[in-house]
Order: C-alpha cells, then sequence, then structure tokens
C-alpha cells in the first residue's frame, strides 16, 4: 500500500492563532502612545500662563476704570498719579508720598497736630509766618504771635486759635487776659506736652507789607443839609462817604443822589452819650434803656429808609458804644441785613468794633477827626503830622469830619489836596481790609 504524508509542518506555518496574536498587539500599542500624547498635551494646557484674547479698544478702556470701591483702597494704599483740577488736600495720618512745599496743610517735619493747628490759625489771621516764635521748655511748647491792632482785635484772634486748636482735638484748660497780651493754655490726651498760645499786639512785623498810603474819609450828619452847600460835597471825591441821619429832610435825596453817583454811604446812627439828655444826641436814639427788640425795630425801620447805605456808624454814644449788651442787639440787626459797622469811637473804650468782629460782621474803626476841636489852620497841621505819623505803622487809615457848613467845606478841601501832595490815596470804605476776617471754627 502507499504511504500518505501529512503537511504538518504547513499547518503550522498557516496556525491562525499566531497571527491573530500579532495583529491584536499593535492597536494596543497605539492607544497606548495616543493616551500618552494626550495627557502631555491637557498637562501642558494645564500649566501654561492663561492668555487673554484682544478686546475692543473701549471695552478695554473701561474695564480698565477702577470702580468706585477700588478708587476708595487706592487712595489709602497709594498716591494718585493723575492731577486732578480740584485736587484734595492729604488727611495728616497719611503719608506723603512726594515733598510738597511747606503749606498750611502740610506738617513739618516733627509737627504735631497742634503745631499745624496754630500755624493755620496764624496765617488766617495773616500773621507773617517768620514773625510766629514757638519755643518748648520742658513738657510745654510755648508759642507768641504778634497781631496788628489796626486790623485784628486781642480777643476775636483768641477765639480764631481757639477754634482751630479744639478742631484738632485739644481742650482750652484756661485764658489769662491783659490790657495788651492773651495767653491761652491747651492739652491734648494724646499728646504728653501742654500747649501755650500768647496773643500780643505788635504792629513792626507788618510794616514791611504796606504797599502804599491810604486813607478813607467819611463825611457825617448829612440829611439836614441841602442846596448849594450840599452839591458842593457832591463835587468832592467821590471816594468819600456820606454818613447820613435818618428822617431828616434831605436824608433819602442824599442816598439816591449819592448811589447815582456810585459813591457809598452809612446811615448816621444817634447813640446815647454820657451825660444824656442833657446831652442831645437827636432824633431817635438807641438807649441803654431799649431791649433788642426795641433797637431791632429801630435800627430796622433805619435800613428801609436808606437801604443803600453799606452799613452804619455812630452819631455821639459814648455811653452806648461802651455797653457790650447794648452793641450786641445792634449787630445782630446788622448781621441780619448784611450791613457793616464803623465804631466811629467817640470814646476810647468803646467795644463796639470788638463785637462787630465777633459777630463775624464787616468791621472798620475810625482813626482821627479832621475838624476836632476846630477848622483853624493849627488844627489841620496838626492832623496832618498825626497822620503821616500813624502811615509808619499802618498804611490804611479811616478819617471822619462833617459837613456842617461851607467852611468845613473848603477846609476838607484844602486837607484832601495836602493828603495827596504828602502821598495818600483816597480809598472807598468798602476796600478797606479789615473786614477780611477768617471764619471762627
Amino acid at each position: 500500500m502507499p504511504k500518505v504524508r501529512t503537511p504538518v509542518r504547513k499547518a503550522r506555518k498557516a496556525s491562525p492563532k499566531k497571527k491573530i496574536r500579532r495583529r491584536q498587539s499593535r492597536p494596543r500599542l497605539g492607544l497606548f502612545l495616543l493616551a500618552g500624547l494626550f495627557t502631555v498635551f491637557l498637562m501642558w494646557v494645564l500649566i501654561r500662563e492663561p492668555q487673554i484674547a484682544p478686546l475692543d479698544l473701549e471695552v478695554q478702556t473701561e474695564q480698565s476704570r477702577p470702580s468706585v470701591s477700588d478708587k476708595k483702597v487706592e487712595k489709602k494704599t497709594k498716591p494718585e498719579t493723575v492731577q486732578s483740577t480740584t485736587p484734595t488736600p492729604t488727611p495728616i495720618s497719611e503719608p506723603i508720598a512726594k515733598p510738597k512745599p511747606v503749606s498750611p496743610e502740610s506738617p513739618k517735619k516733627g509737627e504735631t497736630e497742634l503745631d499745624l493747628a496754630i500755624r493755620r490759625a496764624a496765617l488766617s489771621l495773616g500773621v507773617p509766618e517768620n514773625a510766629v516764635r514757638r519755643r518748648k521748655t520742658g513738657d510745654t511748647v510755648r508759642f507768641s504771635v504778634p497781631l496788628d491792632r489796626s486790623q485784628m482785635d486781642l480777643t476775636y484772634g483768641n477765639m480764631v486759635f481757639k477754634g482751630n486748636m479744639e478742631l484738632a482735638g485739644a481742650r482750652l484748660e484756661k485764658g489769662e487776659d491783659s490790657r495788651n497780651k492773651q495767653v491761652l493754655f491747651f492739652n491734648h490726651k494724646d499728646f504728653p506736652d501742654s500747649y501755650q498760645i500768647e496773643l500780643f499786639y505788635d504792629s513792626r512785623h507788618y510794616q514791611d507789607r504796606k504797599p502804599g498810603k491810604k486813607i478813607t474819609i467819611v463825611i457825617d450828619d448829612f440829611g439836614v443839609i441841602g442846596g448849594s452847600l450840599l452839591d458842593g460835597f457832591f463835587d468832592l471825591d467821590r471816594e468819600l462817604c456820606f454818613a447820613i441821619f435818618p428822617g431828616e429832610p434831605y436824608s433819602v435825596q442824599t442816598m439816591q443822589r449819592a448811589t447815582a453817583q456810585r459813591r457809598e454811604t452809612l446811615i448816621h446812627v444817634p447813640m446815647e452819650p454820657i451825660g444824656y439828655p442833657s446831652v442831645n444826641p437827636g432824633k431817635n436814639p438807641i438807649l441803654l434803656q431799649h431791649t433788642e427788640n426795641q433797637i431791632d425795630r429801630m435800627l430796622s425801620s433805619f435800613i428801609a429808609e436808606l437801604p443803600d447805605a453799606i452799613g452804619i456808624n455812630n452819631h455821639m454814644g459814648s455811653l452806648a458804644t461802651t455797653d457790650s449788651d447794648v452793641m450786641q442787639a445792634v449787630m445782630n440787626t446788622l448781621k441780619k441785613h448784611n450791613k457793616a459797622f464803623l465804631d466811629s469811637r467817640t470814646t476810647n473804650v468803646s467795644v463796639g468794633f470788638q463785637t462787630a468782629q465777633k459777630a463775624h460782621i464787616r468791621a472798620f474803626r475810625n482813626d482821627i477827626f479832621l475838624d476836632s476841636p476846630n477848622i483853624s489852620q493849627s488844627t489841620m497841621d496838626a492832623k496832618l503830622n498825626q497822620i503821616i505819623q500813624m502811615s509808619g505803622s499802618k498804611n490804611h487809615i479811616i478819617a471822619i469830619t462833617h459837613c456842617h457848613n461851607k467852611e468845613k467845606l473848603d477846609y476838607l478841601k484844602t486837607f484832601i489836596s495836602r493828603l495827596k501832595k504828602a502821598g495818600f490815596t483816597l480809598v472807598p470804605l468798602s476796600e478797606y481790609g479789615s473786614h477780611e476776617v477768617p471764619e471762627i471754627l
């Protein structure tokens, strides 16, 4: 019988199992590689810095503007980099980012809030910075502050310093008062040192600041004269001020002519003199026996009659102007009507000017009567020399004269001519600087 050969080797080569194993191993390796690449890519995405897509210019500008809350934070952490048209002063408690010139709002090196408050008050009163003296003895800081007697009353200066110190947290312990000096003593709970402020009169520190010699002349007693005599006074320089009695035949006419001429007027208010009633001040005077309501009604009626007047001055009143209650009642009415007060100073102990300043109304004070005791040549010479001497310590003088007759008109004409030759300039009363006083805090 013939032998049958079995194809064993071919069957092994064609083994389907081995081929299937090779084909299955390739796709598994590719999946691993693909998974690895994906993992690397994912890690790269997570680690890299985020990139912001470019925005529209207007959107970027709007998003870059800080919110209201952001601005509040920025003010506490860093100085403003953009200058504003109305800059806000840096509070004392905040650090100053850049050096700035010394000013009332900038404390000097080593200065406390109380030092700053004193400097600020002195500057508001017009005191030259180099005139203020500071010295420390033990645990007391002493300030010496000279005031110009012609511009500022000690009591008013006292109130300005007190207001600034209390605003800084200080407490007034006590005060001492003498004729030409006032001393204030302060303490502060946060400072170990006590503070002492000495206010006194000394005009020497103000002489260099006076650019020229000025004089304001007020002519009293209008209202009772008319005709050619009144015309003669209206021909004088328009800088001269007319003080008009209320309730007289020519009172309203004089005011109206002065207003048309752009000349300033005052209401010449009769007030009680020493020796009243033997010494008669005229119609409807303000008396010590009057109540505040009576004074208010009287003054208000005068103002209603002569409304163009910028204020009042006293006729006589050597007793009324020494009474603080009467003067306070007068100032209350003037403040209500926004009128000024000129203290004629018919007595050296008048409290009118000081009371007006305390009431924070425009206040003026007469320096000299030109026609007293008479209108002789010797009086004119003496008065002119006196004015020239006064101009050495103050650059603006207020003088009063009267309009009773033609002789006084001629006297005044000659006086004005001599004043101009001596270098004086006539100035309206409203341009006098004594009303430029700081606000009491």
